[in-house]
């Protein structure tokens, strides 16, 4: 059923352990709309999960494969709401890369590397970083749990802000992170032009200030980060290790190629201009008029990808289904950490001086329902699941108690899917308990025991289709099989295949 793969290999294959692939820049065609391509490369790329729970490292590389100088925005969202827990800025000079893993430390995520490339702020290179629960929490809070157990899993953005073509400046920010024999030239005071400028007054209320309010860095002065021009520069891998039992698993990020072209999306790396730039601002800073293109890039009315669970023979299936723009239609508390701030225009229009259409004004579709804290933190997404055996033998059961068809009855109730990141085990507890491969806390149970009419499938495919409306989704299924030997398991992750909607 699996080729064995050892924990290196899938290392490797998730390109964490080689030398990445040089690509030349890509500066013709450049795309005002974002797309999801094959082709594996963007401005914009989505790692669907993340996970530090249970023993469970993450592991990212990103690549520039142009020869333009790029800063790149990295942020982690938490499981429930999507909100941030933890963003940096890595600065890539021409053909270089950075890696990091994401563990488990105290209790919550921390990002360490071992890479030279500089960071803002710098510590992030050599010291690492915690995750916070600061963006829901306190004064921030969303009325969800407020544990940092919620941080433990979710997904990354990883957005390039700004680029520099050709060769650095002397004395500008690309030319201070620029690896010269293999150490940047001076990473502090790379992270120090990111500081607000001068004229710009540490912010205490009121409005969003500096050019396009970004704060008005050095970084995003002349001959510095400009706007972008090159519509595919990013590579971005990412592998799920459990080192203790020997199973990992490699795949790159899904990428929009295009978002943000024209746009200088550099921004201070201070409280509050860090907010920006997010999955939304293709079209400028504070503006989510770009988000409704990005939505139309991820949008699909099902998704599609095989399972197979047999605890008897330690095999194991994860689904992940990530919405990575539900925030800013189901998080309507108009915090200043929520994806709708007093600065940030639902309608559109780039609002960074007090914004006025947050909370109850925020359009929840195409999603069903806001972000219900007196429902444990969820929103809920009816699906329906049209399962079949490696036979053609179907059933279907929807999320709202439907019967299964054309299995007699009992009815089967599931849930539906209620977070921001959601992880499914779909199997047969004939063969044994179904649990998550990943460990995962935010899962929800498939059991298709007794439903298929005169057998007991242990492996298939499935349809998941969004009942109501087509949604911006994306994620992988982990596959798992664990022998009792971290020397014989090993793991794999595969892309979701997708039906898109069909356009009018």
């Amino acid at each position: 059923m699996f080729r064995k793969n050892t924990l290196s290999t899938a290392m490797v294959a998730a390109g964490l352990l080689s030398a990445s692939l040089l690509a030349g820049p890509q500066l013709a065609n450049a795309q005002a709309v974002p797309t999801i391509t094959s082709a594996g490369t963007g401005t914009l790329a989505l790692v669907p999960y993340y996970t530090v729970r249970d023993g469970w490292d993450t592991l990212l590389n990103i690549t520039n494969t142009s020869s333009s100088s790029l800063a790149v925005k990295v942020r982690l969202h938490e499981s429930y709401n999507s909100r941030d827990i933890l963003d940096f800025v890595v600065l890539l000079s021409p053909f270089d890369v950075w890696t990091a893993s994401l563990t488990n430390v105290g209790g919550v995520p921390y990002v360490r590397t071992t890479d030279r490339s500089c960071t803002v702020p710098v510590s992030v290179r050599d010291t690492g970083a915690a995750a916070s629960a600061i963006a829901y929490t306190g004064q921030f809070d969303d009325a969800g749990p407020d544990s940092t157990d919620r941080m433990l899993e979710g997904y990354v953005t990883v957005a390039v802000m700004g680029e520099a073509p050709g060769a650095p400046v002397a004395g500008s920010t690309p030319w201070l992170a620029e690896h010269v024999r293999g150490e940047p030239r001076d990473c502090a005071a790379a992270s120090n032009n990111f500081v607000r400028g001068a004229g710009i007054p540490a912010w205490a209320s009121g409005n969003i200030t500096g050019t396009a309010g970004s704060g008005d860095p050095t970084a995003r002065a002349v001959n510095h980060y400009g706007a972008i021009a090159n519509p595919a520069p990013l590579k971005v891998n990412v592998s799920l290790v459990k080192r203790s039992q020997g199973i990992a698993g490699g795949a790159t990020a899904v990428h929009l190629n295009g978002w943000g072209v024209g746009q200088n999306l550099v921004t201070a790396q201070q409280f509050p201009w860090f907010l920006e730039p997010t999955i939304a601002s293709s079209n400028g800073l504070w503006s989510t008029s770009g988000l409704a293109a990005v939505e139309a890039a991820f949008n699909a009315a099902a998704v599609v990808n095989e399972w197979s669970n047999n605890p008897r023979l330690g095999v194991q299936t994860d689904w992940v289904v990530a919405f990575p723009t539900k925030k800013h239609h189901a998080d309507r508390n108009a915090y200043i950490q929520a994806a709708c701030n007093p600065w940030r225009s639902a309608a559109g229009g780039g609002a960074f001086a007090g914004g006025a259409d947050c909370g109850a004004a925020v359009p929840v579709a195409p999603f069903e329902t806001a972000f219900n804290p007196l429902a444990g933190g969820t929103s809920n997404i009816t699906v329906t699941y049209n399962l079949y055996n490696r036979e053609e033998i179907p059933i279907v059961i929807t999320t709202d108690g439907t019967t299964i068809s054309p299995a007699p009855p009992p009815q089967i109730r599931i849930d539906t899917l209620p977070y921001e990141t959601n992880v499914l085990v779909i199997g047969n507890s004939s063969y044994g308990p179904l649990t998550s491969a990943l460990n995962s806390a935010v899962t929800q149970i498939v059991d298709i025991k007794d439903q298929f009419a005169g057998s007991q499938p242990e492996f298939g495919w499935v349809r998941l289709a969004f009942t109501r409306n087509p949604l911006p989704a994306a994620g992988m299924i982990f596959k798992a099989r664990n022998f009792g030997d971290p020397t014989l398991n090993f793991g794999q992750i595969m892309d979701h295949g997708y039906i898109r909607p069909v356009a009018p």
